[in-house]
């Protein structure tokens, strides 16, 4: 039993381990960070953030304050603080700087405690659009014309961390909602939209992908958007809604065009069913931007002119990072996109749906019609000063 001078020091220790975990967290929202690391060391706890997609090093704080720190985050998220030798999954949510930040945590025990992650997930998605995640005009009216048509598909495609969702939710930002009943599939819902219908998915109690897409077909959908398609049976039905009068917007995890059409295929998708239904594939990547602050003008190289594709005389502005106080010495400050979209036309229809025509082939018409790889995308952000070719060749 604790007497009155204990109480008052748990109380106070208690108190600086609350004031710590917010102090992380609000560092976190106005470093921009999308998650969080708390790495239990032999002699300190070690953070770092996310910044950028790039993890970065912050002030570490003691070790013995670390298991407090953690039982603090599991009260939050709604966790057993009692299990240590399990790996847990919680999520909670704070309010910062009139934003409310929702926060995915996960556990995982190590030689020397629990290590933490929290992923942040800002709520509103109001502000996410084509322009902003860095697609050119001409490929934001290609975008939007294939997302006003009333069937087919829109497939994003990249690694994870790409910039994915933000590009999907991007995409619904430009559907009107209030003449088209939108509805969504996720895991799990990363920002809100007032006048579409969200629905999270939950593995426990059998609700998948595939499920829920069943019974979204019975709300009578205009538009679906399934956040990803993880197997044959959700990206079966997924394509085959967008035959029947739906349009359909998801994402895939891989690394090209052709590795998606493979990837499919491999699914079990019947090539006539993929070549009907898609509309377009876009491929994307996440480079960071230099600091307009700190950055400087690297001296001119002939070998990187020819690389770009330019007059070896001429004298193209290409820049390196530097890093200064307004971008945490990293020398970059946000990200941007690369994209590369295919649209899929009569002669590319044919040339999917055909059971003879061999990968070779597909890659070799996806040459000649000008698609070149994510590399010659990024190429043209480095000649415009945005990023620097070490970037490009990192994400490509």
């Amino acid at each position: 039993m604790l007497h009155g001078d204990e109480h008052q020091m748990a109380d106070q220790e208690e108190a600086k381990t609350v004031q710590l975990v917010d102090r992380v967290l609000e560092r976190a929202v106005k470093n921009g960070a999308s998650d969080i690391h708390i790495e239990p060391r032999s002699e300190e706890v070690r953070v770092r953030f996310r910044i950028d997609g790039v993890l970065v090093d912050r002030p570490p704080f003691a070790l013995i304050l670390g298991q407090s720190f953690t039982s603090r985050l599991k009260v939050m998220a709604n966790v057993d603080i009692a299990e240590r030798r399990l790996p847990q999954d919680g999520t909670f949510r704070f309010e910062f700087d009139g934003q409310t930040i929702d926060v995915r945590m996960s556990t995982f025990p190590t030689e020397h405690g629990e290590k933490v992650v929290l992923r942040l997930l800002i709520r509103d998605g109001a502000t996410l659009n084509l322009k902003a995640i860095g697609l050119s005009k001409e490929l934001r009216d290609k975008v939007r014309t294939i997302s006003s048509r009333s069937l087919g598909m829109l497939l994003i495609t990249g690694p994870t961390g790409s910039g994915k969702t933000s590009t999907l939710y991007s995409i619904l930002n430009e559907i009107d909602a209030d003449s088209r009943n939108i509805t969504t599939l996720e895991d799990p819902i990363e920002y809100r939209f007032p006048n579409v219908i969200q629905g999270q998915t939950n593995q426990k109690i059998g609700f998948t992908f595939a499920s829920g897409l069943r019974s979204i077909l019975r709300q009578d959908p205009d538009v679906i958007l399934v956040g990803e398609m993880r197997d044959g049976e959700t990206a079966d039905i997924a394509f085959k809604s967008a035959l029947t009068g739906h349009l359909v917007l998801s994402s895939i995890h891989t690394n090209s065009a052709m590795e998606t059409f493979v990837r499919l295929f491999d699914m079990g998708l019947e090539r006539y069913v993929v070549a009907s239904a898609l509309d377009g594939l876009l491929a994307q990547r996440l480079v960071r931007k230099l600091c307009a602050y700190c950055r400087q003008q690297a001296p001119y190289d002939p070998d990187l002119n020819t690389l770009l594709s330019c007059n070896p005389t001429d004298d193209v502005s290409i820049y390196n990072s530097v890093g200064c106080a307004k971008c945490n010495g990293t020398g970059f400050r946000g990200r941007t996109g690369i994209f590369e979209l295919i649209e899929v036309d009569d002669e590319l229809n044919d040339i999917v749906k055909a059971d003879s025509a061999s990968y070779a082939e597909l890659r070799q018409f996806l040459n000649d019609r000008g698609y070149h790889g994510l590399r010659n995308e990024g190429f043209s952000l480095l000649k415009r000063g945005i990023t620097t070719l070490e970037e490009v060749y990192r994400v490509t």
